[in-house]
């Protein structure tokens, strides 16, 4: 069985992805492996497109806020034995977690089903879906 040194956990919130976070943590334990959490601000979710041509380029950081409170959050749930990174992103979600894994070189990534985005909702865990499509490490799905 692979050994695994770093562990990417992309997290929204949802049920699912703290569900993911409780199995990576886990996993870290039994492989001494680092954990990268991850949130990714869908910028397409917080602003309308008129708004991000109107603001030139420029990226409020209140839209990174929640981001930031989560990870907070989640990291609470980390031992502190584990060693943990966090970072908050903006970007499409889906093509973002995968160019993260790549840049950070994770080779796992482990994720919640579906997040809290109502469009995604209806395609049944589209990230998710690409995630497990384009990724050149093993995914886990959490449900």
């Amino acid at each position: 069985m692979e050994q695994f040194e770093k562990i990417l956990v992309p997290l929204d919130g949802s049920q699912h992805s703290l569900q993911a976070l409780q199995q990576a943590v886990y996993l870290a334990e039994l492989c001494g492996a680092q954990l990268e959490l991850l949130y990714v601000v869908d910028l397409n979710q917080k602003i309308s497109a008129f708004e991000q041509v109107s603001t030139g380029g420029y990226i409020p950081n209140e839209l990174k806020e929640d981001g930031y409170e989560i990870l907070a959050a989640a990291m609470q749930e980390v031992p502190k034995d584990i060693k943990a990174a966090m970072q908050v992103v903006i970007g499409q979600p889906s093509k973002t977690i995968i160019e993260f894994c790549e840049q950070e070189q994770c080779d796992l990534i482990i994720m919640g089903s579906r997040g809290l985005g109502k469009i995604e909702q209806f395609f049944m865990g589209s990230v998710s879906q690409y995630v497990l499509s384009h990724a050149s490490c093993p995914v886990m799905i959490s449900r």
